[in-house]
């Protein structure tokens, strides 16, 4: 699971964070997202009241191309980060990777296969980081959409985003799919599995008709 923090203060977030985890059970099982609203002072503020927690990663921390300020809270928060959903080339990935802070052996990139120029780009980002030392297993596809599934299935990543109830009528899961602990898998139809899902179907039919 994952929940926004950053719109209000700490004091409050800190509260939210734990009502969630009193309803999960004990493990890493919550993200939190700061949707990059943090300065250097309010990030590393945020990140010490954090690190006990044991969260699955901490992410969007801060202004994406303010690299000083995401290496400066990498360096003091030993818990996964997240980062990459804001940057959309091998180029902007390369800079994360050198001057970012990020650890490979378990930090997360969120880079968006769909805004990344495609498939093609998003092999790309993949490249440059296995050439840096990343392991497949630390790319999980932002954006909640059927085809991230697809992508993480595919090409041996460690998950992917989805978001039940944004992005529609492309976001989410089959209509048919099972959700067992985490884990579901992309649903057995041609292409990325558009024919499994009736209101997206609805609307290429109503446009066809159209």
């Amino acid at each position: 699971m994952k929940i926004k923090i950053g719109s209000l203060p700490l004091k409050t977030d800190m509260a939210r964070i734990d009502a969630v985890l009193r309803l999960l059970p004990a493990g890493s099982h919550l993200a939190v997202d700061a949707m990059n609203a943090f300065g250097p002072e309010r990030a590393s503020k945020t990140a010490a009241a954090l690190a006990p927690l044991g969260l699955m990663w901490f992410e969007d921390i801060c202004d994406p191309l303010d690299l000083d300020a995401h290496a400066g809270i990498a360096a003091g928060y030993a818990p996964p980060i997240a980062a990459g959903e804001a940057l959309f080339s091998a180029a902007e990935a390369r800079l994360l990777f050198r001057h970012g802070g990020l650890r490979p052996d378990r930090d997360i990139l969120l880079f968006d296969p769909a805004h990344c120029y495609g498939l093609p780009g998003y092999l790309e980002i993949i490249d440059a980081a296995e050439a840096r030392g990343w392991p497949r297993r630390a790319f999980w596809p932002h954006g909640g959409h059927l085809f991230s599934l697809h992508v993480a299935q595919a090409l041996g990543l460690g998950g992917s985003e989805i978001n039940p109830s944004s992005f529609p009528p492309f976001g989410g899961l089959a209509d048919d799919a099972v959700v067992t602990n985490g884990r579901a898998a992309p649903p057995d139809a041609p292409g990325i599995g558009f024919e499994t899902k009736s209101e997206l179907m609805d609307l290429f039919r109503n446009l066809m008709n159209g």
